[in-house]
């Protein structure tokens, strides 16, 4: 009987520690928040987007011009599996690296960490932010322990204004962060957000989610960018329906991989109708379990 004891003791103590760290998601980190999207006003006359409520491809004036890019803007959404810093310590310096080496203008990451326990109580996004030498702003899905979980904007521009959307959620608490970038001499809306997990499972709420991204984006004044983890893959019943709302065009319909442990694309760059796009792809590389994808473009009345 004591060596049946001692054998299940070490089943116990994970058991154990299960219990406790669902009971902290379950009271410190989940919420509910069905229904909730309250995008801003938009004055219609004031808008310089090319594509109308519908979706459809329009022209409105650009009243403060676009100059002729000499070349693309390098765009790059990346999720950077923030807590693996707990077991590595050097994970944030190396995500640095991986964003150097893409030499993005505009990047988009998501579950960054701001002194939570899982990152050792460091400041992940500082760090990162410090060694890449770009502007940042970092938007939190939801604050804990002290802590901050959230998304991330990085520029070589201006960062001229940014607002935090809660987004409906069930459980982890997810959010968009709208913002204006002034790059190269121009306005440019750019959207960031990671959208609920467990697959199929949440397939309801990603839908409710991307519903609301739609009608946020809709609101931009200027040539728009959406980056983001989504959670699901381009055949999932919600991500097909997003594109047919044809509020943007998705950059690199042909990546079939972003997240290789699940086998599947998760990972998107949404672009307004304006914007022409070229050479998207997911990059094979970084120490996250995700894989950079990157795209570049143009304003197509460059």
């Amino acid at each position: 009987m004591p060596d049946a004891v001692a054998k299940r003791r070490p089943i116990l103590g994970l058991l154990a520690i299960f219990v406790l760290f669902m009971a902290y998601r379950i009271f410190a980190v989940y919420t509910v928040r069905v229904g909730e999207c309250t995008p801003k006003p938009v004055d219609p006359s004031l808008r310089t987007a090319t594509r109308n409520e519908g979706g459809h491809l329009v022209t409105f004036p650009i009243r403060d011009g676009y100059p002729a890019q000499v070349r693309p803007l390098v765009i790059l959404t990346y999720n950077i599996e923030g807590y693996d810093e707990l077991y590595d310590g050097a994970h944030a310096s190396k995500i640095a690296e991986t964003i150097r080496q893409l030499k993005p203008d505009i990047v988009g990451l998501q579950e960054v960490h701001r002194k939570t326990w899982q990152v050792r109580f460091r400041d992940q996004f500082a760090e990162i932010q410090r060694q890449t030498g770009m502007h940042g702003y970092f938007a939190p899905s939801y604050k804990t322990l002290g802590g901050e979980f959230g998304n991330a904007i990085l520029t070589r521009g201006d960062i001229v204004a940014a607002t935090i959307h809660p987004l409906p959620s069930v459980g982890e608490p997810r959010s968009v962060v709208e913002s204006v970038i002034r790059i190269d001499g121009v306005l440019l809306n750019v959207y960031v957000t990671h959208l609920t997990a467990w697959g199929s499972l949440k397939s309801r709420d990603r839908g409710e989610q991307l519903d609301c991204l739609a009608r946020h984006v809709r609101t931009s004044r200027y040539p728009f960018i959406l980056l983001g983890d989504l959670n699901a893959p381009p055949d999932y019943a919600e991500i097909a329906r997003f594109n047919r709302m044809n509020t943007a065009q998705m950059a690199g319909r042909d990546i079939i991989l972003t997240h290789p442990l699940m086998h599947r694309r998760i990972d998107y760059i949404f672009a307004d109708y304006g914007w022409r796009i070229v050479n998207a792809r997911a990059v094979p590389t970084g120490s996250s379990d995700h894989y950079p994808v990157v795209a570049e473009v143009f304003w197509s009345r460059s």
